[in-house]
């Protein structure tokens, strides 16, 4: 009976400005667990209007399995970290970008700097996106591949908005008309 191996998707997580030794810690333990990780890597912050930029990577699609079978315990437990790691930076503010690359495409989900509460509700509603995701990437018409969707989350409208789609040659991005549900 031969061995088998199961090949455990990767994430990666990089910090722009800081986190505390115990947020650094907990974000690197839950994504152990599920992931193959290393340490989170740190870059000076650009954006002088914020305390800290937390970006995952997960090399997985973004689909429903990634939610319900793949990371379930521990998307509960990286969304309560990364609402703890705003919360602690008060009136400096945290932002967010979850990102899914997997086969030739990238999903990028942006918080920017918005209140504790909205921080929240943008990432519970990641996990709640998928079909509308698919539909979203679906209705790309172009001859050139879809290869990166960025979706922001409007605090104001509690939604993500502003979906920004991005051919194979990165330029020049598409703006997705929610309304008339096509590519502009």
């Amino acid at each position: 009976m031969a061995l088998q191996f199961k090949v455990r998707p990767r994430a990666e997580v990089l910090v722009e400005g800081e986190l505390s030794p115990f947020e650094h810690e907990r974000i690197f333990q839950i994504l152990k667990k599920t992931f193959s990780v290393s340490q989170p890597s740190y870059i000076e912050l650009p954006d002088e209007d914020l305390a800290t930029r937390v970006t995952i990577t997960f090399q997985h699609s973004y689909d429903s399995s990634f939610f319900n079978q793949v990371f379930v315990e521990g998307w509960r437990d990286l969304k309560s970290i990364l609402k703890e790691v705003r919360h602690r930076r008060g009136g400096a503010g945290a932002a967010f970008n979850v990102t899914f690359n997997h086969n030739s495409f990238i999903l990028v989900f942006k918080i920017g700097l918005i209140d504790s509460e909205r921080v929240s509700s943008g990432l519970d509603q990641i996990g709640y996106l998928t079909s509308i995701i698919k539909k979203v990437k679906d209705s790309w018409t172009r001859t050139e591949p879809l290869a990166e969707l960025e979706c922001f989350f409007d605090g104001s409208s509690d939604r993500y908005r502003g979906f920004r789609g991005y051919g194979l040659s990165g330029q020049p991005s598409l703006k997705f008309d929610e309304e008339r549900f096509t590519w502009a």
